[in-house]
């Protein structure tokens, strides 16, 4: 008997020795690779409120911690309670100070639209100014008002409320357990309009479980609440200890869908419009963009909207404030930039063009054909002015030729045009226009207004000689 008492009480304080051990260290998480057939993201978290008393929040965060969510509020209307955290501030401040990453809760019974209108706005008018990297939630847990009601008749109210949430310039989420998730709220309604899940499930344990290992919810939440009796660093009380599957909290990220940006030269007047829709990880509050001058940075032109949604098109009145057509020549840059529910600034979008006039190309050569002649892209200049002059003798013998065809006294105007032949190959206007042409050509001038005048005047030459030969019979 004696033998059997010794081996019991062995095994008893083992067994307190392991629990204190247990208790010091904390419920503490898994290794990552513990986690990797799960998810892509295991990154531990708390959730605290005035109940875990006095936080050390750099001890919390040297234990591992990684983000706290924060109640603001509680409100019963069961009750008429109304409550606002007193460590809500304390929380918030120090959770940041250690480099935790934040989001906050309100605990509300509402059911009915005004009562979540009337509990959101106290809870705007407490974080007012404030930034949050995870989102500002929605805790729904009363089994008395809220648990029976079918999610028909529960969730458009809490959708409203919600949107709120995110109107004030927060991502907006809902903290609940499994069973409400099942029973009262419409999950597909909830994540189909971006709102993010928190969702609380211990599998069958009262208080929770000692460690998430074992177990999966990352394919229905974002943030899974695992234990509501926990222990970690710095908190004095046991906590509530979560699971964040997401980096998105972390490393917000924002892009430009379908973009269509200036990325090329964009001449003098012209207008364009920036088109595609701006996606971000978590609401957008700001969307600014700005045109600035290359290697200064000093904008130009600057528009701002305030979306206050995860997405935003900026084909609307974003583009149209962006006057493209007002730029002068100069090279530039075009930023879009946002700042989202953190207060976190990115660049979504960058892109670089100028505005340059049709490039100007002057010909001036001691070429015995050209002579020392100019003319700048406007097609002014002596070489120019020739050209015109010719195409005006041009003009006269086209009418010239017209009336031939219908005069009644042939002969007369076929002397005419054989006299007009014989001047046309005696100043050899006809090969000279085609000599001008080629040389033109030759030097790049296509795409200019005097290259256009010569390839007109010459191909009108050529159509001419032609049609008077034809006309006189000395082309059979």
């Amino acid at each position: 008997m004696r033998r059997i008492l010794r081996r019991f009480a062995a095994c008893l304080t083992a067994a307190v020795i392991c629990t204190l051990c247990f208790a010091q260290r904390g419920m503490q998480c898994p290794d990552d690779t513990d986690m990797t057939a799960y998810a892509s993201a295991y990154i531990p978290g708390i959730d605290v409120s005035k109940f875990q008393e006095k936080i050390d929040w750099e001890a919390a965060a040297a234990y591992g911690e990684k983000f706290a969510i924060i109640r603001c509020c509680k409100i019963y209307h069961a009750y008429g309670d109304r409550e606002y955290d007193e460590r809500f501030m304390e929380n918030y401040e120090g959770a940041r100070a250690a480099g935790l990453a934040v989001g906050c809760y309100l605990f509300t019974d509402a059911v009915t639209s005004a009562e979540f209108k009337q509990d959101v706005e106290m809870l705007l008018s407490h974080i007012d100014g404030l930034t949050f990297e995870f989102p500002v939630y929605l805790d729904i847990e009363s089994k008395t008002r809220q648990e029976h009601l079918p999610s028909s008749v529960f969730t458009p109210p809490l959708i409203e409320a919600l949107e709120m949430i995110e109107q004030a310039g927060h991502t907006a989420g809902v903290y609940a357990n499994t069973a409400f998730f099942s029973e009262c709220i419409d999950r597909e309604a909830i994540t189909s309009r971006g709102y993010e899940i928190w969702e609380a499930n211990y599998f069958d344990s009262v208080s929770g479980l000692s460690s998430p290992a074992g177990h999966n919810l990352s394919e229905t939440a974002d943030i899974w609440q695992y234990t509501g009796c926990g222990r970690t660093g710095g908190v004095p009380t046991m906590v509530d200890r979560n699971i964040c599957y997401t980096y998105k909290y972390f490393d917000h990220q924002i892009a430009i869908e379908d973009a269509v940006l200036p990325d090329e030269i964009l001449r003098p007047g012209t207008g364009f419009r920036v088109q595609g829709r701006v996606q971000g990880d978590a609401v957008i509050r700001t969307l600014t963009g700005t045109i600035s001058n290359r290697g200064t940075d000093v904008p130009v032109q600057t528009v701002t909207v305030y979306p206050h949604a995860k997405s935003y098109d900026i084909n609307g009145f974003f583009s149209k404030k962006l006057a493209f057509n007002s730029l002068t020549e100069g090279n530039y840059v075009m930023r879009i930039t946002a700042v989202d529910s953190s207060g976190k600034s990115v660049t979504a979008a960058e892109s670089e063009f100028s505005v340059q006039a049709e490039t100007t190309t002057a010909v001036t050569t001691t070429d015995p054909f050209w002579g020392n002649l100019s003319t700048g892209p406007d097609g002014s200049g002596a070489m120019a002015e020739a050209v015109r002059t010719i195409k005006g003798s041009m003009e006269a013998a086209e009418t010239t030729v017209s009336r031939a065809e219908v005069q009644e006294e042939p002969e007369t105007g076929s002397t005419f045009l054989r006299t007009a032949l014989s001047v046309y190959e005696t100043l050899g206007i006809r090969q000279t226009l085609n000599d001008m042409k080629e040389k033109s050509t030759s030097l790049a001038l296509e795409r200019t207004p005097l290259h256009r005048i010569i390839s007109s005047a010459s191909d009108r030459a050529d159509a001419l000689y032609t049609a008077a030969g034809l006309l006189t019979g000395r082309y059979t």
